[in-house]
């Protein structure tokens, strides 16, 4: 009887995915945009969604989003397959690793669908019709300076990342390391440190960092994880405040630490602005209009003093759509 309770479901569940995720569940003349998240549970990812399902919604184009609820290669070539298997109109992903989704992406584009990538890249540049993300090599620069102004200029930091596979926090460490080099050679950088895309690998990492290098100035978090968990380790060690943490991203959780005081700045992305372009462009592809190869979004370096200014609203981050 379970069995049997099992396989109806599964019956019924296809059906559903069938006829949600399929433009012939749309209406007459509207075509679907899926979009690919690469962690459905991240602010960032969240408010990249918001964004592209409000621009769908006012081209009057059906919108569905997907994903996985970790960093992972396995679960997202899952939802990607299943996602073409609705052959979409168009697809806006973020690929969790430069090559193992080139593959299923390539059969997705030979389906018909029109593929915008969004955020992360790829290692062959000829897929997708559009790249759009942060400038991170840009982030990277300024979280230096802004480390560099909190710090005075000397001493030692640390650089923590989910892994060293990533193309976004790796051009946002490229990019801090050649700006330390060029104009605060006295910031040494003693580590760069793979704690995984959790915040309690990088809060256990901190008690790691601080017992190897006893006179640590600075901490640069490469992601959102990261910062939500150095904050932590910090408080934990009794070393807030006293090492000065600069995090890339601006969820919710980051925001509050930044006002109590357990991060000083925040280098944040446009995700929600990311959504829309993805959208129009793909929009532009399937009628036939030029489109942008590569676009790269705006950043702002948030602290305390600025975090309430209505020019940074945009750039803080969101847990659900309707905030």
């Amino acid at each position: 009887m379970h069995s049997k309770a099992l396989a109806v479901g599964a019956v019924a569940l296809l059906a559903l995915v069938a006829g949600c995720g399929s433009s012939g569940g749309a209406q007459a003349g509207q075509k679907t945009i899926t979009f690919v998240a690469g962690k459905t549970g991240d602010p960032f990812y969240i408010t990249m969604k918001c964004g592209a399902q409000a621009e769908a919604g006012k081209l009057g184009d059906k919108f569905t989003a997907t994903g996985s609820a970790d960093w992972s290669v396995p679960e997202q070539v899952s939802s990607l397959t299943s996602v073409t298997a609705t052959r979409p109109a168009g697809v806006l992903i973020a690929p969790v690793d430069p090559n193992s989704l080139q593959g299923p992406i390539r059969t997705l584009q030979s389906a018909g669908t029109k593929v915008a990538i969004v955020d992360t890249t790829l290692t062959d540049p000829s897929i997708g019709i559009t790249r759009i993300s942060s400038n991170n090599l840009q982030g990277g620069r300024q979280a230096a300076d802004t480390m560099a102004q909190l710090t005075g200029g000397s001493g030692e930091v640390v650089v923590l990342t989910p892994d060293l596979t990533t193309t976004t926090t790796n051009a946002r460490i490229q990019g801090f390391k050649q700006e330390l080099a060029a104009k605060d050679p006295g910031l040494k950088i003693d580590d760069v440190r793979q704690v995984g895309d959790t915040a309690q690998g990088a809060a256990s990492a901190v008690s790691d960092e601080l017992s190897a290098h006893p006179g640590l100035v600075g901490i640069f978090a490469a992601n959102s994880q990261t910062g939500e968990g150095v904050g932590t380790g910090l408080k934990d060690a009794g070393r807030q405040g006293v090492v000065k943490v600069v995090s890339f991203d601006a969820g919710p959780q980051q925001v509050a630490e930044l006002k109590s005081g357990s991060v000083d700045a925040l280098i944040s992305q446009d995700p929600y602005g990311i959504g829309q372009q993805a959208v129009d462009q793909l929009a532009n592809a399937l009628t036939g209009k030029a489109v942008d190869a590569d676009i790269q979004t705006d950043l702002a370096s948030i602290t305390r003093d600025n975090v309430g200014d209505p020019s940074v609203a945009r750039f803080l981050y969101r847990t659900d759509c309707d905030s």
